[in-house]
């Protein structure tokens, strides 16, 4: 274990201490400190502060300095406004100078690998020095020292302030166009990466970027965009896929939220205007990007010709994005913290019809079932928030990726359930798995001393050893670890991560993805690259209810005769019309098709 191990070193190097070191960049020289066996330099300036003719429009280079700048402290927060989960309340905080990045790094004079992390928060909020359980989630300290990985934590611009597009802002830019500008600072970020973390001992052809949320889906952008082009040569998406807004889209909200503050003027003078006021009053007006468990997607990045061409789909498909070896995976209850608290069965039957086509909706009440209670009620609706917003859709993106290069995919789902006693009824939340890739469920609040179990530590080893792993060959697969199958559209095969994970298993939960493909219109993403290895057609077809009561429709099969077997395989019924499974006593059947290839079971109560 980790921490047996750190005290063998710690004698062994407890007469080689680090020092506090200077290191030049190529703006100036800074000087970071000691955290543990690590340099740590916080608060690096990539960019200058995007304040005032700034404000909206490309990052800048920073001014150069001469004079060693020290980097003890975080930087303050991008402006945002920052929601108490299921109360109106809020607080406005950060400052527009927010365009810094942290760095940690167990040599300076190594070539290691560099991970560099995006932050979630729904493009709206969070830092790189967010705190949860009394400690910085994404310190790197220790996924830097026991992973022997410099590791990179950035900030970007958020809400409006980051990704507004609106007509008084196109005459500024060479292309014409507007909004992605916390885009362009992730890209200014790597593109310093590149330049300058030599100078820290890593190795600037060896670049992962990592993120989770929304973090995540720029992580997925950033596979998009041919602006990105050769900065990271691995990537991993924790719980999110790539997401872009048409530029049509983002120019109206843009003017809706432009209008709140001036109606009068030219598109460019209602700008202007706006660059005028404090940071504070543009957070002030935005929503919260999650209600009830459902992300809203109010600031996103936009398809403007330029940083992005198309929708995802569309650019996986034409084959025209980085492709790297990519890890992406969601965990099993995402949305267990973010639903109410209180679900009854009406409120299932409820959000079903309020968000789902009614031909679908017997399919989708089948695969979640309102219940009789609310603890079955709260079951289900969590399970269709899950699963339309991160289950369904990581496995599409996986698809799409998969299918249309070369390098290799793996994929994960994250299920470890913690060992404290007031989380364990939310299961693998949202965000959950950061605490273990960054190893620092340890120094929290929840999981310090006599609470820190040994499925907790080897939850935390198994993930920093397959990212560390990952970000040094492009490989997760180690020595010693079960073994991480390559993702294939046709088999789904994936590492169930908890306290022993599991590699043998294929499928996530198949059957209800199937039919959120449905409810959105998702055929599969087409491929010259691997045609061979797109999904059959008879994966789309659905059988519901199921269970049954008293009899079961088919959907998506064309089909002259329908066989019925009992689960030796023996023939039992031989239908050719619905409705299907009549005459059939209480039980589990598998059913079959004209040439029998097809295969699902079914049961009746």
């Amino acid at each position: 274990m980790y921490k047996a191990s750190l005290l063998i070193i710690s004698s062994l190097l407890c007469c080689f201490m680090l020092q506090a070191q200077t290191v030049q960049t190529a703006d100036g020289p800074i000087v970071g400190q000691i955290s543990g066996y690590v340099y740590e330099f916080l608060g690096v300036p990539f960019a200058a502060p995007p304040t005032d003719s700034l404000r909206w429009r490309p990052p800048m280079p920073p001014k150069k300095w001469t004079s060693p700048l020290p980097t003890h402290n975080y930087a303050p927060k991008c402006p945002q406004k920052t929601f108490t989960q299921w109360d109106t309340t809020y607080t406005i905080e950060g400052d527009e100078d927010c365009l810094y990045l942290n760095i940690w790094t167990p040599d300076l004079t190594a070539d290691l690998p560099v991970m560099v992390f995006i932050h979630g928060g729904g493009h709206q909020a969070g830092s790189a020095s967010d705190i949860s359980g009394g400690t910085y989630i994404y310190h790197g300290k220790n996924l830097s020292y026991r992973g022997q990985v410099v590791v990179v934590t950035i900030q970007y611009r958020l809400g409006a302030l980051g990704f507004l597009a609106h007509p008084g802002l196109e005459s500024e830019n060479t292309y014409g166009i507007s909004g992605n500008y916390g885009i362009m600072d992730i890209i200014m970020s790597l593109q310093w990466v590149k330049q300058n973390i030599a100078a820290f001992g890593g190795d600037p052809n060896k670049v992962t970027i990592f993120g989770e949320s929304a973090g995540g889906t720029l992580v997925g952008n950033m596979l998009l965009t041919p602006q990105a082009s050769g900065l990271f040569q691995r990537a991993i998406i924790q719980s999110a896929t790539p997401n872009v807004m048409l530029y049509n889209k983002a120019i109206t909200n843009g003017i809706s939220f432009v209008d709140h503050f001036i109606t009068t003027g030219s598109p460019q003078d209602k700008i202007a205007y706006l660059r005028q006021i404090h940071a504070d009053s543009i957070s002030k007006k935005q929503q919260s990007p999650l209600v009830g468990g459902v992300v809203q997607g109010n600031w996103l990045a936009v398809v403007d010709n330029h940083f992005f061409y198309g929708m995802p789909q569309q650019i996986f498909e034409s084959g025209n994005f980085n492709n790297v070896p990519l890890i992406i995976g969601s965990n099993a209850d995402e949305m267990s913290l973010s639903a109410p608290h209180t679900v009854t069965p009406t409120m299932v039957t409820n959000l079903v019809n309020s968000s789902v086509p009614m031909i679908y909706r017997p399919l989708v009440l089948a695969e979640y079932p309102p219940g009789n209670d609310d603890a079955e009620a709260r079951k289900s609706y969590v399970g269709i928030l899950t699963d339309v917003q991160f289950t369904s859709r990581t496995r599409r993106t996986a698809e799409c990726v998969s299918l249309n290069q070369n390098d290799d995919l793996w994929r994960y789902f994250f299920t470890f359930n913690h060992t404290i006693p007031l989380l364990q009824p939310y299961g693998a939340y949202h965000g959950m798995e950061l605490f273990y890739v960054f190893n620092n469920w340890e120094n929290t609040t929840l999981g310090s001393g006599s609470l820190f179990k040994a499925q907790d530590d080897s939850v935390q080893t198994v993930m920093l050893t397959y990212w560390t792993q990952f970000a040094r060959t492009g490989n997760p697969n180690v020595a010693g670890l079960p073994t991480w199958p390559v993702f294939e559209s046709t088999t789904d095969c994936f590492l169930n991560i908890k306290a022993t994970p599991d590699g043998s298993q294929c499928g996530i939960r198949t059957q209800k993805c199937d039919v959120w493909d449905m409810v959105v219109g998702f055929s599969g993403c087409s491929s010259t690259l691997k045609a061979n290895k797109k999904p059959s057609p008879e994966n789309d077809i659905v059988i519901y209810p199921n269970p049954f009561h008293s009899s079961f429709n088919v959907m998506n099969a064309d089909f002259s005769y329908m066989y019925i077997h009992d689960l030796s395989g023996r023939i039992i019924a031989i239908e050719s019309h619905a409705p299907y499974g009549q005459n059939l006593m209480p039980g589990m059947y598998i059913i079959s098709f004209d040439d029998q290839v097809f295969q699902k079971i079914v049961k009746l109560e």
